[in-house]
């Protein structure tokens, strides 16, 4: 019997609840993980009901498969390794059209932050890797050997906010130029170095988030994604999606907002001559956000957001 999920799922009553309108539909779980999410989405799933789940970490996919098959009919969903930007592809494999129902949740799984050897955390020495698929790309370490001063200052303000970006990304390069920069904590000695005192920590994790952004091109594939949904979204059907920092959520709100717009004519005009039709409803018109109690239960959803809107 295979246990359960290692990873806790944030906020899945309130995605369950907001997501599924209509039981007998088709839904992609397009960061399935560890399965958390889409069991609950599965259970009330009825008739012709079907889960589609991608993911990019090979081994979420085999824990996933064997925990859904343990519980439920296997005729009743599918799993692919595979980044969610290109769920058309498995749309068109299956010859399915519409769906009822897409759930992004861009949050790192917990088993992968404390698993040393993926090289996501500064808290525990391992291989500055990083990569959600280890099959595939470059890891952080030989990303960080190939990229430029002037380009990392780049990624560290525009994807970590980074105050000091100019001065790290100057001394990890120079690490890394000297072969110094193959760990997590070669990367984290390299940030602390040239920063003191109290905001030390609070770098290093904009750094660590920032490097991971870009390396794996976290931010252009929920761009794509978004744009992609709207036209294999059913009418009525929904997508909820989950951010964990600024930049995430600033993309999924504007992208809402934008779609729910009748109109985009110069505030000039006496008279609309766009012909704009919204495509979108948002249905959060602010964000949803854990409770309290679940937070204590999981500190890690402390910065979640959830955004839902369907389709019109």
């Amino acid at each position: 019997m295979t246990e359960n999920p290692p990873h806790i799922p944030v906020m899945v009553k309130e995605v369950v609840s907001l997501l599924l309108t209509d039981p007998s539909g088709i839904y992609l779980d397009g960061t399935v993980g560890y399965g958390g999410h889409a069991s609950e989405l599965l259970s009330r799933l009825t008739g012709g009901g079907f889960l589609i789940g991608l993911d990019r970490d090979a081994s979420a996919l085999e824990f996933t498969e064997k925990f859904l098959s343990e519980k439920y009919c296997r005729e009743r969903f599918s799993l692919y390794q595979l980044n969610y930007k290109d769920f058309p592809k498995v749309l068109h494999e299956r010859r399915d059209h519409l769906l009822s129902g897409v759930l992004l949740d861009l949050g790192i799984s917990s088993i992968n932050i404390d698993d040393a050897d993926r090289g996501f955390s500064f808290q525990k020495e391992g291989p500055l890797d990083m990569r959600f698929d280890r099959s595939t790309g470059i890891s952080a370490a030989e990303y960080l050997k190939q990229i430029s001063a002037t380009e990392l200052a780049r990624v560290l303000r525009d994807y970590g906010e980074e105050r000091f970006h100019k001065k790290i990304a100057t001394a990890i390069v120079e690490k890394a130029g000297k072969g110094e920069m193959n760990t997590t904590f070669d990367l984290k000695n390299a940030i602390i170095s040239v920063i003191f005192g109290k905001s030390q920590l609070k770098s290093v994790a904009r750094v660590f988030q920032a490097i991971r952004i870009a390396l794996n091109d976290e931010l252009k594939a929920l761009q794509v994604v978004l744009e992609s949904i709207l036209s294999h979204l059913a009418t009525g059907g929904r997508i909820a999606v989950i951010t964990f920092h600024s930049l995430e959520d600033r993309i999924v709100k504007q992208f809402f907002k934008t779609n729910t717009l009748t109109c985009i004519c110069p505030p000039e005009l006496p008279k609309c001559v766009c012909n704009v039709v919204p495509r979108l409803k948002i249905i959060t018109r602010k964000p949803i956000l854990p409770t309290q109690d679940e937070i204590k239960l999981n500190s890690r959803s402390r910065s979640a957001k959830l955004r839902v809107a369907e389709r019109i």
